[in-house]
């Protein structure tokens, strides 16, 4: 796993340490630094990964989410403004009162559309799995929201691909400040995806103009480390 070779690298530089995460709700790295300080690091293989993916389901005629982010917030909106998403919902209920679930717990629910029939759906010729589309979004903010405060504990760090990025403005290992925040736009969009036993409608999110870095962690990298700094900060 690429997330295991970061884990890796970090662990050959003096002064830190590093561990894999074991929670969905945190990102993917934890670094500790010989002072203590600490910060986790959210690590993708490279650029065009998802860096948000919120589910959503549609009840009580209007879209919803359990998740508690910036990105899924903007995701609902959308899709309760979008006349995509409102002929999605006509098309596939037939003018009928119809529930949309996003796990396969939804299933059961009353007036849900069944596996079967969503698989049907998105079988017909023409028919587009993104059901909703804001072009030219900043999803920089988005995604920089959803690191902060949309995880169980912030991650202030990035390594996607070959770059290395802040995340927000706080630093908290006290890393060489030329370090450039994630930042770029791109367009949210939300998508149905048909599994073997439930189906599910989740955000893709994808930075297309991400800044190039001139750190990185990965392994073999002709890029400066990041953790480079004057280890006698304190």
């Amino acid at each position: 796993m690429y997330e295991m070779s970061i884990v890796k690298q970090i662990n050959l530089n003096e002064g830190f340490t590093a561990t894999g995460g074991t929670s969905v709700k945190l990102s993917d790295v934890y670094i500790t630094d010989f002072n203590g300080e600490s910060s986790w690091l959210e690590v993708k293989m490279n650029h065009t990964d998802n860096l948000s993916n919120p589910r959503f389901f549609y009840d009580s005629h209007k879209w919803m989410t359990s998740y508690k982010t910036k990105a899924a917030e903007f995701g609902v909106k959308l899709l309760n403004e979008s006349v995509d998403a409102a002929e999605f919902i006509r098309d596939i209920g037939h003018g009928h009162n119809i529930a949309i679930g996003t796990n396969k717990s939804h299933l059961k629910w009353d007036n849900v559309i069944s596996l079967g029939k969503m698989k049907s759906y998105f079988n017909q010729d023409g028919v587009n799995r993104y059901i909703a589309i804001k072009k030219n979004v900043d999803l920089g903010r988005v995604v920089t929201d959803h690191y902060l405060y949309g995880k169980a504990e912030p991650a202030y760090y990035m390594q996607a691909g070959d770059d290395f990025y802040m995340i927000g403005d706080d630093n908290p290992l006290g890393l060489t400040d030329d370090i450039p925040a994630l930042s770029g736009t791109g367009d949210y969009k939300v998508r149905v995806s048909t599994r073997s036993s439930f189906y599910e409608v989740q955000a893709e999110i994808k930075i297309k103009d991400m800044p190039s870095s001139d750190y990185s962690l990965k392994p073999g990298t002709d890029k400066k480390s990041p953790l480079t700094r004057n280890i006698t900060r304190k």
